[in-house]
């Protein structure tokens, strides 16, 4: 096996580390900071599973005993920072997947931003910052 090989295999290693720090970031984001929701026709304002986002769009898990959402329907959701405010984004779904999580049925969701929206740039920025944090945040050591 030859240098080249070992350094290919090194720089793996690396780009696989950093998406599992990005992706421990991104659930304590969504988990703990912010709050994502959807309106459900007939149900109102329900709260969302945020799985991963990217520019392109986002990926979101729902508990329902059926599926709420349909390929190719258009959703509006809302990124709550605090109660009153939020940042909201159009979303068109792409895939549906049934899971068992952990209360029962799952939905999981694949969509992808309309970035025609006036706040396709904030949504934009958004993503940057959740990219920027997960590249540069520092663990609390105690030091």
């Amino acid at each position: 096996m030859g240098n080249d090989d070992n350094l290919i295999k090194l720089q793996d290693k690396r780009e696989e580390k950093q998406e599992t720090i990005r992706r421990e970031y991104e659930r304590y984001l969504f988990n703990k900071i912010l709050g994502c929701y959807t309106v459900v026709q007939k149900l109102g304002m329900r709260s969302m599973e945020l799985a991963d986002i990217s520019k392109s769009g986002i990926s979101f898990r729902m508990s329902s005993s059926e599926s709420l959402f349909a390929p190719d329907e258009e959703l509006d959701i809302r990124f709550y920072f605090s109660n009153k405010s939020y940042l909201d984004c159009k979303v068109k779904v792409i895939r549906t997947q049934k899971m068992q999580g952990f209360t029962g049925a799952e939905y999981q969701y694949g969509c992808e931003f309309d970035k025609s929206t006036q706040s396709y740039e904030a949504d934009e920025k958004f993503v940057d910052f959740i990219e920027w944090l997960s590249k540069n945040a520092k663990e609390d050591r105690g030091d």
